[in-house]
């Protein structure tokens, strides 16, 4: 599958091979790099999805603030990140109130995430948007993140194919 470097017992021959593995090492780690930037490409794409499919686009903030950023340079690659800017993402995340605690995260865990923290109970609250006053008891957990990771995790190996070559 990797690439075959041949040399004999020469000088010459061994110099060769040196700069083919060199070569070879410089592409393996490019493509490394690449291949974190098509995942987290692919991950604001699945996102997206993932948002639509839980009915989570009101105003379309949450929407059009996924994005990817490239985070920090590796000797032998790099990392990538999804992130939103969107203030309410977690709460669509991991849900809130008593109806998110009857329907929570996959995985509170994750950030200890605590549902109902004010005790509003059935009671709920209620809250001002848009210039009127809504009543709610919270909102189950659409794991959007969570998912699109899950997501991501299954497509590793096929986008690892596309940057490397089969």
């Amino acid at each position: 599958m990797g690439k075959t470097i041949k040399c004999s017992l020469s000088v010459k021959s061994l110099d060769k091979a040196i700069k083919e593995v060199e070569a070879y090492k410089k592409d393996i780690i490019e493509k490394t790099k690449r291949l974190a930037q098509r995942l987290a490409e692919e991950g604001v794409i699945v996102a997206k999805l993932k948002i639509s499919e839980h009915s989570a686009v009101y105003t379309g903030e949450l929407l059009n603030s996924m994005n990817l950023r490239a985070g920090d340079t590796f000797q032998y690659g790099a990392s990538w990140s999804v992130y939103t800017g969107c203030p309410w993402a977690k709460f669509v995340e991991f849900g809130t109130g008593v109806v998110g605690a009857e329907n929570p995260h996959p995985d509170v865990s994750i950030a200890g995430w605590r549902y109902d923290t004010n005790e509003h109970g059935e009671s709920g609250w209620f809250y001002f948007k848009e210039g009127s006053w809504h009543w709610t008891k919270g909102l189950p957990s659409r794991p959007f993140m969570y998912e699109t990771s899950i997501e991501l995790t299954k497509r590793v190996t096929e986008i690892a194919k596309e940057v490397f070559g089969k």
